[in-house]
């Protein structure tokens, strides 16, 4: 019998035993270490608990593989889209977090009831788990200011031809 894998820290025998005995996952956030709380859907800064961020206002990407929204760097946390936006705020950046299975698939499997290590050996535990972050030239805000701008500015226009002809 073979014992390396049992003894190896990083072993997936290893990470699903401590997945088990109750250590939760953790998620580097643009440098910044957060802990998964799959169960109450939501991400927990490690070092400022009270820091969250609530994984339902994110949305689902197109292929279902990660969860996507604006997150602010500075703040450490996500970012609070106003749809009248004129400027591309600073700090902001698109954010990518893995699907709830590479999160965590130990609370997927508990979830559904599923059997937790026939489902952890077909979606293995990710060790060390990282959001992508892009940068917010490739989202869509900055055509959502170009768009708000324009929109401003034919008002702007529409409310002068009223006042010179009188109406």
């Amino acid at each position: 019998m073979v014992i390396s894998p049992y003894l190896d820290p990083d072993s997936s025998i290893q990470l699903l035993a401590r997945r088990l005995m109750g250590a939760l996952p953790h998620i580097d956030i643009a440098g910044i270490d957060f802990t998964v709380d799959w169960r109450l859907r939501e991400l927990r800064e490690t070092a400022a608990p009270w820091n969250k961020i609530n994984l339902e206002l994110l949305r689902e990407s197109e292929s279902g593989e990660e969860y996507l929204g604006l997150y602010d760097i500075k703040e450490k946390k996500l970012y609070e889209l106003n749809d009248q936006i004129t400027a591309v705020p600073e700090n902001v950046v698109g954010l990518e977090i893995p699907h709830e299975i590479k999160l965590d698939p130990v609370a997927v499997a508990r979830e559904y009831g599923l059997d937790i290590a026939e489902f952890v050996q077909r979606n293995p535990i990710v060790k060390d788990l990282k959001a992508f972050i892009r940068p917010v030239t490739e989202t869509g805000l900055p055509e959502l200011v170009a768009e708000n701008i324009r929109k401003g500015r034919n008002a702007g226009e529409n409310e002068n031809r009223r006042r010179k002809t009188g109406r």
